[in-house]
């Protein structure tokens, strides 16, 4: 006979971490089972914050889901990495650590889009500064005319640590000298909800050791949430239209008295409910699967912040160590660039949507182009799309559960992404122009000019995902979902969050564990029956 419980949550990132603690806490009668395809992910050799840049590349790793992109025909054919994390803590256990919670505007605009004013910022604040243990202090005292944030303004009561690293690269200020000498503006708070400007964010890293979804919210598990690993969610178990329980891979079922909540994520999450019966009529028949939920969007509405990379190779200091600062956080701008706002393609935007789009520039060091000895002093820029308007798909490879799902991002296939692209290479070339790095620039790592065609032609062969998906399973105004049955992910998003998008999988997790606390009526000594099937 299959086991009961209250509540099952499938997948263990971010999100489904936070749901899963949060319900167990709020009523110790609940039965809790969370379910994570991956591994316990236990060993303090992936929880170095040093290597927090390599986990999410090493061939065959047992952490990674190891996802490629269909060929983008238009970008020179490439399939690109497509990483996710697998394993307790999902994504959060393979990211780079960084921590930026991105414009006040975009969770007001969600909230206006869903009718829901629980998705505005006010809501979304108070969310955070549950998430958040931040350690202000920064490496460099000096350099708190650049970066000061205030506790007042976050919290140090959270169950995440986030500080501000324990030492800096070299020069790090050279990049917010660089932004006032091109004419941007600096920001001693990214994190404020206001982002615009040259700033940094803290990173999930605390005492050497990268925090996961699961160091933080499942170390200590209480005795009525159950952690199953190795546990792959073949479909959703649907009578009628009710949710009742799940069924693995390896045929093993169990049954869930109040709901089933999908957290895989927004590459997994439309997968399952697929594979369940629910989505597109015409992709489920397409794979002989009984249509149980006719959800037209499921799977559809994909979108990404993807980017390309320029860079300059320096003069290099002899005094300086040649690596430092692993842990450090990046510096990265937020800037509303002039020329996009007034192009054709911004004008040909709807009206709401041009209204409320800010045009942004994100300028961490990585991914260059270009291959670089290790010997060599170099400073790299990347620009990535905010507010994308291209959209693309997860689809059915097969109803086999082991399947990989075919993804195809559609990367700046909307011309006005392709208009923000151009423009902000050539901000960020600019940027790397500036008088503070002119003397020290051995040689430009940039486009051979800066035309139009020149720069499309270099962004076409290097284009790169950030790996925050999200929008698969796009939230509305109304529900006419399945009963019992609720995703809590960033498949929810109705459009792609500008920022680090974890941070906004962390909230997500507390939006939806105080929704259903709330309409479950779970506090501890409440009245309210846990029914068994």
């Amino acid at each position: 006979m299959a086991a009961s419980y209250d509540f099952i949550i499938v997948g263990a990132g971010a999100s489904g971490s936070v749901v899963a603690s949060r319900l167990a806490h709020a009523f110790s009668r609940l039965s809790i089972l969370l379910l994570e395809a991956g591994g316990p992910n236990d060993s303090l050799d992936n929880l170095s914050g040093e290597d927090r840049f390599g986990l999410a590349f090493s061939p065959g790793s047992p952490l990674n889901w190891g996802y490629k992109t269909q060929p983008q025909n238009h970008l020179d054919g490439q399939e690109i990495d497509y990483s996710r994390g697998k394993g307790l803590g999902g994504s959060t256990a393979i990211n780079f650590c960084g921590w930026v919670v991105g414009p006040r505007d975009d969770y007001d605009e969600w909230a206006r889009l869903v009718d829901d004013e629980n998705f505005g910022w006010s809501n979304a604040k108070a969310c955070l500064k549950r998430i958040e243990n931040l350690h202000p202090e920064i490496p460099n005292p000096k350099l708190q005319q650049y970066v000061d944030a205030k506790i007042a303004y976050h919290s140090n009561e959270g169950k995440l640590h986030l500080t501000y690293g324990s030492s800096w690269v070299p020069d790090i200020e050279d990049i917010f000298v660089a932004a006032e000498q091109s004419g941007f503006s600096t920001n001693t708070d990214a994190n404020s909800g206001d982002p615009i400007g040259m700033g940094m964010g803290s990173v999930c890293i605390y005492r050497g050791q990268r925090l996961t979804a699961s160091s933080a919210y499942l170390s200590s598990p209480p005795s009525n949430i159950t952690i199953l690993t190795e546990a792959s969610v073949a479909r959703i178990l649907i009578k009628g239209k009710t949710a009742i329980g799940v069924e693995l891979v390896s045929g093993r079922k169990f049954l869930a008295s109040k709901e089933v909540i999908i957290s895989g994520g927004a590459l997994n999450s439309p997968q399952i409910l697929m594979l369940s019966g629910v989505g597109p009529k015409e992709e489920l028949q397409k794979h002989r699967i009984p249509l149980i939920h006719e959800l037209p969007m499921v799977g559809k509405n994909l979108q990404d912040h993807c980017f390309s990379s320029v860079g300059i190779v320096m003069k290099r200091d002899e005094c300086s160590p040649a690596s430092t600062g692993q842990q450090s956080p990046t510096p990265m701008g937020w800037f509303k660039i002039p020329t996009v706002l007034s192009s054709k393609e911004h004008e040909s935007l709807p009206g709401k949507l041009k209204t409320f789009l800010d045009m942004p520039t994100h300028t961490p060091p990585s991914f260059l182009s270009h291959t670089i000895s290790p010997e060599t002093s170099f400073l790299g820029a990347i620009r990535l799309v905010f507010n994308p308007q291209s959209r693309g798909t997860v689809l059915l490879q097969s109803s086999d559960p082991t399947a990989t799902p075919l993804i195809d991002p559609r990367f700046l296939t909307h011309e006005y992404d392709k208009r923000i692209t151009i423009e902000g290479m050539r901000e960020t070339m600019r940027l790397l122009s500036a008088p503070v790095y002119a003397s020290k620039t051995i040689q430009k790592l940039f486009p051979n000019d800066d035309s139009d065609e020149t720069i499309w032609e270099y962004v076409r062969r290097n284009t790169f995902s950030s790996w925050h998906m999200s929008g698969t399973v796009r939230m509305g105004v109304s529900s006419t979902s399945a009963c019992n049955l609720r995703v809590v992910d960033l498949s929810v998003c109705p459009f792609v969050p500008n920022n680090h998008t974890q941070s906004t999988a962390y909230v997500l997790g507390e939006m939806g564990a105080e929704k259903l606390i709330r309409e479950h009526e779970l506090t501890e000594g409440s009245s309210a029956p846990v029914a068994r099937l």
